[in-house]
């Protein structure tokens, strides 16, 4: 009768080569996942940008029961804590996860409203600096923020889900390339 862990000990010491994995091909396996993982996200931004809202909904889900337990846990030993941030994680999760365009939706407007106003506060500092000549690359920047801005929340929900997937992508693929990097 031997127990699971001396025979695994055993095998180890027969054949070292299980002992370890190597490192490398993990790396590079992990940076080859990654970056074909970033080129998906750039060629399907809708389908990895409304993945990642409700990947967000069920963090937020999860995270807000956590909460909700740890309160009650505080309740019962008589620690006075607010149950309103966890029931708000937990309520804003299922909406997020329920409602993922209408979560997309209003992301679209808070950015394009940013880069709007972002814009419109640029061209106002520019004009009352008293400049001449101000540069002409810092007016097509400000112009462009505030078009980029509208047609964004023109483009609504769907709109924000490519912004989101491409911008995943493009960080999927530049972590896929530092791994690479590293392995090397």
């Amino acid at each position: 009768h031997h127990c699971p862990v001396s025979i695994t000990i055993i095998r180890l010491r027969i054949n070292p080569v299980l002992l370890e994995e190597s490192p490398v091909s993990s790396t590079r396996f992990s940076a080859i996942t990654s970056i074909l993982l970033g080129v998906a996200a750039i060629i399907l931004p809708y389908f990895f940008g409304t993945l990642a809202v409700m990947m967000l909904g069920g963090v937020m889900l999860a995270s807000g029961v956590v909460a909700l337990l740890y309160v009650n846990a505080a309740h019962k030993e008589g620690i006075p804590v607010s149950t309103f941030a966890p029931w708000v994680q937990v309520i804003a999760g299922v909406v997020i996860l329920i409602w993922p365009g209408l979560t997309l939706w209003i992301v679209a407007v808070i950015l394009g409203g940013g880069l709007i106003l972002g814009g419109i506060a640029g061209l106002t500092a520019l004009r009352d600096s008293g400049l001449v000549n101000p540069p002409v690359r810092r007016k097509i920047e400000l112009w462009s923020s505030i078009v980029l801005g509208a047609l964004l929340i023109i483009l609504g929900g769907a709109g924000s889900a490519i912004l989101l997937g491409v911008v995943l992508g493009v960080d999927l693929i530049s972590t896929g390339l530092q791994r690479w990097r590293l392995a090397a």
